[in-house]
């Protein structure tokens, strides 16, 4: 096609036609065909021709298709006013008056797409430019022509299920409220086309082509009363035709399951069973209250319980490839609906109210269904069917079990309870028993005593036994006060699951559960003593049973205990070795499937975590060892692709638990990193978050005793770069590493560094844009900076803060016109003081520099308010001084923790040793502030005081609870032996002060100076400096 085609209808259909062309597909033809439509999109007219060849019967199946893809993406894209190049209203009045014309479409697939294209229009115009959007399906819906067409039907509800879909999605703007204006028009009338349709092929004793036409408008016709019960009546049990339909279509819903052998053998019967059950699903999940006002909602949930009780035995006995799973299904659905309204009744999650009369609301439903539902019967049969069938291990799991262990284990510990039945039951068993304890709780108890010792020998009688073994799992929460587990644990289980006498194929079942039970009530009640039982137990069973099933459920309930809040190492260290060793060297060697490798993968890795540091270094080195072979594995699969995320936390808490030795994890660490932290890498989405965190552990546990410092860390450095630029979610991660280096390396690596040099200047541009625990890290990065400078190196330390603009940025924040908090101000003024404390003159003279540069007032006000200052350039420099001081002063106040205090104290006050006589008008002030930090501390003749200790990291007592890292010591050395604050004695630093500014000034105006002050304040200052005069 020629760029300079003319846009017609016809060219339009013949570019199509080129483009869909099989024949062409590749050639030029038809990559210039897709370009000339691409230019066309933009033009007026081209979405009306598209529809207008979508309507044209006379077109080929291939070109109406084309035109109905790209009639509904442009609507996508250019439908929206505010859009570039969209569609101008003339043109969308014409799409718009045209778009039910063809409601005769035969095509099922070209039929969804022009629906979903006329969905999208609906949600954009409706109500604003569409007002009578319903009005006109009322009138289709009405017509005779119409209902006596099964296709015309048939498309209008499709038409009206995507319109009803996507309006009833939306939660701002009019559209919803509207449509739920709107829906009375059009529910009556598919409420008769369902009960026409429904009538006409369930009474078929044959059904006929016509009669499969009446079956699809009767399923997609309740597919759209299910979409409008729920989404478009805010209370749907007010209305009169709705409380109608919801009566019969519970009326319905019991005919197709109690002649389930005679209507399944139509495809669709299922359907019809799964969308019966959405509908009362959907109504109780979006409103509860509302679903139990309904008048049928006892009736609907009457059904469901009744098909509990009823299909139990099938539905156990079901087996998904050889009879099908639809029982299955059905009981889910019932024990969903039942646990939403139970939880509902005893006011369990959040209930919005939307208007007061809501709560008057939600106290009749509970009361009704309480009233007509929830008697104490049921509730105890409720709980007998669960224990008797739904609880017990199917025939088809001990067959899965049988055949392949380790994909039923999985299998388990990944089960929804939404999609599988016993998780299900187990879900609904506990919601149940937690909603009626005082009911259900002596009930059970009961039972589980009376029960247990009247079961037979066989193996249903075992099951029985394991399911009586699974409530009392189950019930922890609930029964716990009532029950004694320690005495039970040594007494019944663990000399059951121990008993060799037991059948093998029983006793792999009795250890499983007993391992769950211990999973259960290890969090909830297990005394110390216990635990340890439990730890030898699974020491043996790991050490002992070639189960898998068994041995993966201990693996389960180890990691459960291992991450209990409450768990205490010492009392697992006695086992720790033993365990550690089956799992790397028995357990993880004879799994096969990725996610089980996982699991195995980060129950070690939490056991290192939680144990450090009692695992010796020679059993972490081997675990160590385990690292390469799968992370090759890993790296090469894309299938195993996962499981290098998780070798690389295994890495990481490998290296904290190693600690100062974590050099030994170098050689494979490293390599690793380079591959996940590397933006050319194909692996680099996946795992840099986590490669990021293995660099921070090691730098942070690096220790200059055991190794000297790898320079691979330093060629790691672009990536760190890259990262700065591109991640800013995991910004405070990449922060931390810098923060690292920042305590590694001397002050002439890292200004050798011109990595550093544009990683401070990116960061230094959005200071104030960042989080606040970014802005915090950066803040303590810039001030490790100054505290670690070197005297040969200070020169250095404030070129490069002036290069990167790092001055610039705290000057810049500190002038803003829209002032930070006094807090927010009062950090960045932290590091001002460090530089004036190190370098009052360079500072001021920077402050020189930075005046020069700013903007005159006029040329500062017609700036962004986000870039306004306080100062300016036509102010002279001892205002911007004064500015400056005053607004360090006012900060001041609002800093409560005495060792800042200090800092900041000896950064003002250092602005007197400038020789800058403005500086003296803030004198009386800065007096001021001497006594208030002079009243609060008592300094040792060093410097330093107690309370400057008080948020320490390192102290003996924290040092004895867990070890620190060498990163948390360095930095404390660095504090110890760097930092003024520690090391300057404030009142002899006030004095020699006072003894520069009487040797600058001379004695008369020095005197002359002092008598300008409040001599309140310098008698106080006399007596804190023991001064006589």
């Amino acid at each position: 096609m020629s760029n300079t085609a003319t846009l017609t209808e016809l060219a339009v259909l013949q570019t199509l036609e080129q483009a869909g062309n099989p024949q062409q597909a590749g050639s030029q033809v038809q990559k210039s065909a897709e370009q000339q439509l691409k230019q066309w999109e933009i033009q007026p007219g081209y979405h009306y021709y598209l529809q207008s060849i979508y309507l044209d019967l006379s077109n080929t199946l291939q070109s109406r298709w084309l035109a109905a893809i790209q009639f509904k993406n442009g609507v996508d894209r250019y439908w929206r006013s505010s859009r570039v190049h969209a569609i101008n209203k003339d043109e969308k009045a014409s799409i718009r008056a045209r778009l039910f014309e063809l409601i005769d479409e035969q095509n099922n697939q070209l039929g969804i797409q022009y629906a979903q294209a006329i969905a999208k229009i609906a949600r954009l115009d409706f109500p604003a430019e569409w007002p009578d959007l319903f009005e006109h399906l009322e009138s289709l819906l009405s017509d005779h022509n119409v209902r006596c067409n099964n296709v015309k039907v048939y498309n209008m509800l499709m038409y009206i299920n995507q319109i009803i879909k996507v309006l009833g999605t939306a939660r701002i703007g009019r559209c919803k409220p509207a449509m739920q204006s709107k829906v009375p028009l059009i529910f009556p009338l598919i409420v008769r086309i369902y009960l026409e349709s429904f009538d006409d092929w369930t009474k078929s004793k044959s059904l006929s082509d016509d009669d499969l036409s009446k079956l699809q408008v009767s399923y997609l016709s309740l597919k759209v009363l299910r979409r409008i019960v729920c989404e478009g009546y805010e209370r749907p049990q007010k209305d009169e035709s709705v409380c109608e339909f919801m009566k019969l279509s519970i009326t319905h819903f019991e005919l197709l399951l109690a002649n389930q052998e005679f209507f399944n053998k139509f495809d669709l019967y299922e359907k019809f069973i799964k969308c019966y059950g959405k509908l009362y699903y959907n109504l109780v999940t979006s409103s509860p209250a509302n679903f139990i006002l309904l008048p049928c909602s006892t009736s609907i949930l009457i059904v469901y319980t009744k098909l509990l009780f009823e299909k139990a035995q099938i539905v156990y006995q079901e087996n998904v490839d050889v009879t099908g799973d639809f029982w299955e299904h059905a009981a889910i659905r019932g024990f969903l609906l039942l646990k939403r309204v139970i939880n509902f009744t005893n006011k369990k999650g959040v209930i919005t109210l939307k208007v007061r009369s809501d709560k008057a609301s939600i106290e009749s439903s509970i009361m009704k269904i309480n009233n007509e539902f929830l008697h104490e019967n049921l509730v105890k049969k409720l709980l007998d069917v669960l224990m008797d069938w739904y609880l017990k291990l199917r025939p088809s799991e001990l067959e899965s079990w049988f055949l392949d262990p380790e994909e039923w284990i999985n299998e388990q510990i990944v089960a929804s309870y939404e999609y599988q039945i016993r998780p299900c039951a187990e879900n609904f068993f506990q919601d149940l028993i937690n909603s009626f304890p005082e009911l259900l709780v002596p009930y059970l108890l009961n039972k589980i005593e009376n029960e247990a010792n009247h079961l037979g020998d066989d193996l249903d009688g075992f099951l029985k036994k394991d399911a009586i073994y699974a409530s009392f799992q189950l019930s922890a929460s609930a029964v716990s006060d009532m029950v004694d587990f320690d005495r039970l644990l040594v007494q019944v289980f663990l000399p059951e699951a121990s008993n060799n006498n037991t059948q093998p194929d029983q006793l792999k079942i009795i250890r499983r559960r007993v391992a769950l039970i211990i999973h259960e009530w290890s969090t909830v009640k297990c005394s110390e003593q216990s635990k340890a039982l439990c730890y030898e137990f699974f020491k043996n069973v790991l050490a002992s049973d070639e189960d898998k099933v068994v041995q993966l459920t201990v693996v389960q309930s180890l990691r459960t205990m291992i991450d209990d809040w409450n768990f205490n190492k010492d009392v697992f260290e006695p086992f720790l070795t033993d365990i550690v060793t089956v799992l790397l060297r028995k357990i993880l060697p004879s799994v096969s499937l990725t996610e089980t490798r996982m699991y195995v993968l980060n129950t070690l890795s939490d056991i290192i975590s939680q144990t450090k540091p009692l695992i010796d270094q020679k059993l972490l080195i081997e675990i160590l060892q385990v690292v390469p072979n799968l992370w090759e594995h890993a790296a090469n699969n894309t299938s195993e692709s996962i499981l290098a995320n998780t070798l690389l936390r295994l890495l990481k808490y490998l290296a904290i638990s190693l600690g100062p030795h974590s050099y030994l994890t170098w050689d494979i660490a490293i390599p690793i990193i380079s591959v996940a932290c590397n933006p050319e890498s194909s692996h680099y989405q996946l795992l840099n978050e986590d490669g990021y965190e293995l660099w921070g552990a090691l730098l942070q546990n690096y220790s200059p005793k055991e190794q000297s410092f790898n320079t691979t860390f330093i060629d790691l450095l672009p990536y760190l770069e890259f990262g700065i630029e591109a991640h800013t979610e995991i910004l405070p991660t990449l922060l931390e590493l810098i923060r690292s280096y920042m305590l590694i390396l001397t002050q002439e690596q890292i200004f050798a560094c011109e990595s550093f040099q544009r990683i401070f200047t990116e960061i230094a541009r959005f200071l104030l844009k960042l989080r606040e625990d970014s802005f915090e890290l950066i803040l303590q990065i810039w001030e490790i900076l100054v505290l670690a400078n070197e005297s040969d190196y200070e020169n250095a330390l404030l070129t490069n803060f002036y290069q990167a603009n790092i001055l610039s940025s705290l000057f810049d924040s500190v002038f803003k016109e829209e002032r930070l908090s006094n807090y927010q101000c009062g950090q960045i003024l932290q590091i001002i003081a460090r530089i004036s404390y190190a370098n009052p003159d360079a500072l001021l003279e920077f402050l020189q520099n930075y005046h020069s540069q700013l903007p005159t007032m006029n040329e500062n006000s017609l700036l962004p308010i986000h870039d306004r200052r306080c100062v300016y350039g036509d102010m002279t420099f001892e205002q911007v001084i004064q500015r400056f001081i005053s607004i360090w002063i006012v900060c001041f106040k609002d800093i409560y923790d005495p060792k800042f205090k200090k800092v900041h104290i000896l950064g003002i006050s250092s602005l007197l040793r400038s020789k800058i006589l403005v500086v003296l008008t803030e004198f009386e002030n800065i007096i001021s502030l001497w006594i208030d930090i002079l009243e609060e501390i008592n300094e040792t003749s060093d410097g330093d005081c107690e309370k400057y200790h008080l948020n320490d990291i390192v102290t003996e007592q924290s040092m004895s609870y867990h070890p620190l890292t060498s990163e948390q010591l360095r930095e404390h050395e660095l504090s110890k032996n760097n930092d003024p604050v520690h090391n300057i004695s404030l009142k002899e630093f006030i004095e020699q002060t006072l003894r520069f500014l009487e040797d600058f000034l001379g004695m008369g105006r020095y005197n002359e100076l002092l008598s300008n002050v409040n001599p309140n304040l310098i008698e106080n200052l006399k007596l804190f400096l023991s001064l006589k005069k």
